[in-house]
């Protein structure tokens, strides 16, 4: 298997950490009788080999011992070598700058993978279908002749799919005739046929929500959700059928349905609506494992989930945690006031429950009820010497109601030390009220000068004094910790009164860029501070030049500032800032500051505009097309209101939907500020 092994020079190659010369002895384990072995030789193979998809140049030369090995009976986990060996040929799954060659190399082994269709293992049959097929259309020939002969209704599936990859016309007409077939072969005919991009026929729903409902889950190399992938691809009406049938069945095709419809409402805003009455009797199904995915679905299905929020409102009470914190979370997110009673419950019995997290994204309106709770919870908090999360989310829940949360100052003021970076900028968020914590928040500073630029930003926000700010901002300008920028941006809004941190902070304007990010981001705050402190603006401009030519994220804050100095940075900087309009971290804020520097805003808004829609956008454009009174983008912004497809913005993947429901209402608020003839 391993002939020629010890005649390479491994250590002439790269892998993951550097030098190669360990592969032999991961390649031998791999080819270890022993199990144990060799599945700790997959495990150094898949890590220093093929690295969580990055390919090497030692990746090129252990190709062909990978196919020997894969096609030596005596050898453990075939069709784990063989999948990694169609994976290796995918740059959707591999990546690196050796990925063409390591793909060529496994081409050039099509011959033994394909001997690999006609082997005595069903499951190494089936995942030589996959090899084979990703060696590209030539290998369509050997997927046919061996579908024509092959009776294992897996390998099947593997050989359909395969022909779906290199020939979609064949395959889509074989799709259609297997639906009959056993399992799984309805499931993998409605996956070929998709990537075919042909429609499934209406006839097939039945047969198709049988095989991706059954008790026995396809699994297989050739998709990780199946299920997903199918709904996503069919028209809406096509996948309502077939998750209706799927949730008229056993309880494993219900807890499959409600995973389905959870699928379609991250992909789609009007899913939810045409699947609510479904999704509500799932969510009264005997079988808990049915309500707790039904429950999974609800918190995917966004402003819709309105619709079953009194089931949620029970469920939230209920004994299973998981699901009771799941419809919690979605009560919150709606603003529905039925999430007040499990959590008043759960604060007076001592208790943070996860979800109330959220309230600090997610403000409900003000109510002396609701202060009152709050204050109780937040005071048996400091009691207990609670510090955190838990004490953050109430100080920022009380400084989002801002002068209502006046009665809170005691407690906020006791909380102070738990929660030094929240509980000032929610003093200040009360405002006048807040006064009576000014000595405490003054201490604070004062005691801890290092980290005491919060406090002292609030004590500026609620009197108009400076010095303790300007006090905490010299400690941090002599700290050597790199990561201080959000500090210093806050030290700058003391302006002109920070000239004594002009010298102290004059050495990170070096006219170059810092080596690593943190400190880039450094010299850019450094830079605002003195410029606003009225120090001398030609090593501002210089420095932040060369952070905005480095590139990459600390751009982002580059061009905020050079935004703000418009006109007084110079046509100098512009082509810098046209280039920023291609960095994903700063387009916004480059084209803000190119309009402020007189570029006219019909050359910005498809920078603008596509910051929305990109992968991971967000809603930072919105603001700037307002201040630019950008009228002209108002038919871009009806259609990305009007669209079925939801919008991926920037957040985790419980807040997919919700992340779009929250961009459609601020794309609708845009429009009609910009059709307004007296804006707000």
């Amino acid at each position: 298997m391993l002939d020629g092994l010890d005649e390479i020079d491994w250590t002439a190659y790269q892998g993951a950490y550097g030098a190669a010369e360990e592969v032999p002895d991961i390649l031998r384990a791999m080819a270890s009788d022993d199990l144990e072995v060799a599945d700790e030789g997959l495990d150094e193979f898949f890590s220093s080999v093929w690295h969580q998809g990055t390919v090497y140049t030692v990746t090129v030369v252990a190709v062909p011992f990978v196919v020997r090995l894969a096609a030596d009976p005596r050898t453990h986990r075939r069709e784990i070598l063989l999948q990694a060996l169609g994976d290796l040929c995918d740059p959707e799954r591999s990546d690196g700058r050796e990925q063409p060659a390591v793909a060529a190399a496994v081409t050039g082994h099509r011959d033994t993978l394909v001997a690999l269709l006609d082997d005595p293992d069903p499951e190494v049959r089936e995942y030589a279908a996959y090899a084979v097929a990703r060696c590209g259309p030539g290998a369509a020939k050997a997927l046919t002749r061996r579908w024509s002969v092959e009776e294992v209704p897996d390998v099947r599936a593997s050989l359909l799919m395969g022909l779906a990859l290199c020939d979609a016309e064949t395959s889509a007409q074989l799709a259609r005739r297997a639906m009959a077939e056993p399992f799984p072969m309805a499931a993998a005919a409605a996956l070929a046929l998709a990537r075919a991009g042909s429609d499934l026929p209406s006839e097939c729903a039945g047969p198709v929500a049988a095989a991706l409902g059954a008790d026995t889950k396809w699994r297989g190399p050739w998709s990780a959700d199946p299920l997903s992938e199918i709904l996503e691809s069919v028209n809406g009406e096509t996948a309502a059928a077939l998750t209706d049938l799927m949730a008229a069945a056993s309880p494993t095709a219900r807890i499959r349905a409600a995973e389905g419809m959870a699928d379609r409402f991250r992909h789609s805003r009007s899913a939810a609506v045409g699947s609510l009455p479904r999704l509500s009797a799932l969510l009264e199904d005997a079988d808990p494992a049915v309500v707790s995915a039904a429950v999974e679905a609800a918190a995917h299905a966004g402003a819709p989930a309105a619709g079953v929020a009194g089931r949620l409102a029970r469920i939230a009470r209920g004994s299973d945690q998981r699901a009771a914190d799941t419809a919690l979370s979605t009560l919150i997110r709606l603003g529905d006031p039925r999430w007040q009673e499990p959590v008043r419950t759960a604060w007076a019995a001592g208790i943070d429950p996860v979800p109330a997290r959220l309230l600090t994204e997610y403000v409900p309106p003000f109510a002396p009820e609701l202060l009152d709770a709050v204050r109780h919870r937040l005071t048996a908090q400091i009691a207990a010497g609670s510090t955190g999360n838990p004490v953050i989310t109430l100080a920022v829940l009380l400084g989002a109601w801002g002068p209502d949360a006046a009665a809170a100052v005691p407690e906020l003021t006791a909380a102070l030390e738990a929660a030094p970076r929240a509980v000032p900028s929610a003093l200040a968020a009360i405002g006048p009220a807040a006064l009576p914590a000014v000595p405490a928040l003054r201490r604070v500073a004062a005691q801890r000068p290092e980290t005491g630029i919060r406090p002292a930003h609030a004590v500026w926000r609620l009197t108009g004094d400076t010095a303790p700010l300007v006090a905490a901002g010299a400690a941090l300008a002599g700290s050597s910790q790199s990561r201080i920028a959000r500090e210093l941006d806050l030290v700058a809004d003391a302006g002109r009164d920070a000239a004594p941190l002009v010298p102290l902070l004059a050495r990170h304007l070096t006219g170059d860029a810092a080596p690593t990010y943190p400190e880039r981001d450094v010299q850019v705050a450094a830079a605002r501070v003195i410029w606003r402190a009225g120090g001398e603006t030609e090593p501002v401009l210089r420095t932040l030049e060369a952070v905005l030519l480095a590139g990459d994220v600390p751009v982002r804050s580059a061009v905020r500032l050079a935004g703000d100095m418009a006109p007084e940075s110079g046509a100098d900087l512009v082509p810098v800032l046209r280039a920023a309009l291609s960095n994903k971290w700063a387009r916004v804020g480059a084209a803000r500051a190119l309009w402020l520097h007189g570029v006219p805003r019909d050359e910005l808004l498809d920078p603008l505009l596509a910051a929305i829609t990109a992968p991971h956008g967000d809603r930072d454009p919105l603001p700037v097309l307002m201040e630019m009174r950008a009228v002209e983008a108002i038919p871009a912004l009806r259609d990305l209101a009007d669209r079925d497809a939801r919008l991926r913005t920037l957040g985790s993947y419980a807040e997919t939907v919700w992340g779009d429901d929250r961009i459609r209402t601020d794309i609708l608020d845009t429009i009609k500020y910009l059709t307004s003839p007296t804006p707000p």
